[in-house]
């Protein structure tokens, strides 16, 4: 598909539900789809079968990962990563704590020649203990998380 017909911002939240902040890509997109979003925006709610939607994913002109990740900041941090960074600087470590996180699915978009680029935007869980419901720390940092989502959005549709 050339490039051109490429219109598509493909937001992706990625986590397991039941693991209370291990799910927060997914909390994030399900709030996010109650928000108003440019025509050019898909929402997708992968959960932990993040390697189902990879054919979708390919098609976007942009791709926006949204997942918990760990990175020693406080709880709540939001990270924005350059997928290509990630993968120059990524070892065996998993990036998400599913067992095919967004780094296996960003490797294999790679061996494509020209993969959309990907934003992953990273949230620094509080708890991974058994629970279907956001620890309240990131419940409260829900609408900063999807305020800077709002953000990257806006900026990436007028580019």
């Amino acid at each position: 598909m050339p490039d051109q017909e490429k219109e598509k911002i493909i937001v992706c939240g990625i986590g397991n539900t039941l693991l209370q902040d291990e799910g927060v890509g997914v909390h994030v997109v399900r709030e996010l789809r109650k928000l108003p979003l440019p025509a050019s925006v898909e929402v997708i709610e992968a959960g932990t079968m993040l390697l189902d939607f990879i054919f979708q994913l390919r098609e976007a002109r942009q791709v926006i990962l949204v997942d918990a990740m760990r990175a020693d900041g406080p709880v709540g941090s939001i990270y924005l990563v350059d997928a290509k960074e990630l993968l120059r600087s990524q070892t065996d470590q998993p990036l998400s704590l599913h067992q095919v996180g967004a780094v296996q699915i960003l490797k294999i978009m790679a061996l494509e020649q020209d993969p959309p680029p990907c934003l992953v935007i990273g949230i620094e869980p509080a708890s991974l203990d058994w629970g279907l419901e956001l620890s309240e720390t990131l419940k409260e940092k829900m609408p900063e998380i999807l305020r800077v989502l709002q953000e990257q959005i806006r900026r990436l549709s007028s580019s």
